[in-house]
């Protein structure tokens, strides 16, 4: 371990928690964990020590985030630059009713499942497509290749195919006044098993059409508006990023990666039940080119995407 810096592991080891709880009281508390070092890993200060053991310690009291926060502001220095956001802007501020927007979320969820199963269907197809064009471009270069580029695409191709017919099976038969007569047998084979499909990072069906959600830095599940599934939510993104997105499998969950604004954004999501008791797929981490974002900057970011479907 390094002397003037620690890890994530470092202060889970030194605090008795485990990563997981160090990353959420970042997230929770990020102006009064001084970080020292972005790189990978993220190292932090040692002063970062002893402010993880007394939030364990809080927790374990049974305080709740407000109050942690309250005893943290007394006794160790806040970095005001990472401060959380307090308030979240009033959607009813403009006078619009609450039932008027509960009508809308109504309609805009239904526009969104058709979206989100036209977005599955399309990008399935276009994982599909992808196999043909490299099975071509395998095809192009025949001349030394012909053989394993010919297998490959008619493996690709061969969902199409309703059946195979054998070669024509010609038996002589000799008869008894010395001649020959031929007859033909043709026989058509079983159809030709399709081949399994090849591994794929795209989250699975039934992970794109849950309502995407996220969680603010209290800890509160907090939904997209209209329930916007995640494959509609990342066809959203694929069009303002004018580029298609990158789907990684992350242990349970699923990294989708792409560049809006000049900078790289992961965003990891995974299967999760709000305190209601209503499946999502949740928004868990925001990295911005390697660094992780806080809660409220995630609230922002989901916010700022509806605007912008919504303009469209």
């Amino acid at each position: 371990m390094d002397e003037r810096t620690l890890t994530h592991a470092d202060l889970a080891q030194g605090a008795g928690v485990s990563v997981t709880s160090i990353k959420s009281y970042r997230a929770k508390f990020p102006g009064f964990i001084p970080v020292a070092s972005w790189t990978k890993p993220i190292r932090f200060k040692p002063e970062a020590l002893p402010v993880c053991a007394r939030i364990s310690a809080l927790f374990a009291e049974g305080r709740s985030v407000p109050q942690v926060r309250a005893i943290l502001a007394r006794e160790f220095p806040e970095n005001a630059a990472e401060r959380p956001a307090e308030e979240v802007r009033n959607p009813f501020a403009a006078g619009i009713s609450e039932r008027s927007f509960q009508e809308f979320f109504q309609v805009a969820g239904k526009m969104m499942q058709g979206m989100a199963a036209l977005a599955t269907a399309q990008a399935r197809a276009d994982q599909r497509l992808t196999r043909l064009e490299r099975a071509l471009e395998d095809l192009a270069s025949v001349q030394t290749q012909g053989a394993e580029a010919m297998s490959r695409l008619a493996a690709e191709i061969g969902e199409w195919s309703a059946g195979a017919v054998r070669p024509r099976k010609v038996v002589a038969v000799r008869g008894t006044e010395g001649h020959t007569e031929t007859y033909a047998f043709e026989e058509r084979s079983e159809p030709t098993p399709k081949p399994a499909p090849g591994p794929s990072d795209l989250p699975p069906e039934a992970l794109l059409g849950l309502p995407v959600a996220i969680r603010t830095e209290r800890g509160e599940f907090l939904g997209v508006p209209g329930r916007l599934s995640l494959a509609a939510f990342a066809a959203a993104l694929e069009r303002q990023a004018g580029s298609p997105a990158d789907w990684t499998r992350e242990d349970e969950g699923f990294v989708l990666t792409l560049s809006l604004g000049g900078a790289v954004h992961a965003l990891l999501f995974s299967a999760a039940t709000s305190p209601s008791g209503v499946e999502v797929a949740l928004l868990a981490r925001l990295g911005l080119d390697d660094r992780e974002a806080t809660p409220a900057f995630v609230q922002e970011f989901v916010r700022q995407v509806w605007e912008r479907m919504d303009r469209a």
